[in-house]
């Protein structure tokens, strides 16, 4: 593989790593603004409304967790790819060091 190769690729990785945490967070912060908002909804509510809005309340906060789960999980994917990226972005800038060093 060549250096420019090795380069782009790792850059490409990077932007994807990049595009992947910003989704993440900001699944993770629409979660929380819709728990919130849930919330407040479940405090004006009396009676046998709220029985039953409160078990919605629960059915759709286990559905918000599972898909915050998903977003962290994602989250720390994303991070790692970055890392991983960033260190073929090194290795290669090693590596043309290296090889402009022999040149000189």
């Amino acid at each position: 593989m060549e250096i420019s190769g090795a380069l782009q690729s790792a850059y490409n990785g990077l932007q994807q790593a990049n595009d992947q945490v910003s989704q993440a967070s900001a699944e993770i912060a629409s979660a929380a603004g819709r728990n919130d908002t849930n919330q407040q909804q479940a405090a004006r509510s009396s009676g046998t409304e709220a029985a039953t809005s409160a078990a919605t309340e629960t059915s759709q906060s286990v559905s918000a967790n599972r898909g915050v789960t998903e977003s962290l999980t994602e989250l720390s994917e994303g991070e790692n790819n970055a890392q991983a990226n960033a260190k073929v972005l090194q290795t290669a800038d090693d590596v043309l060091g290296t090889l402009i060093d022999t040149k000189a």
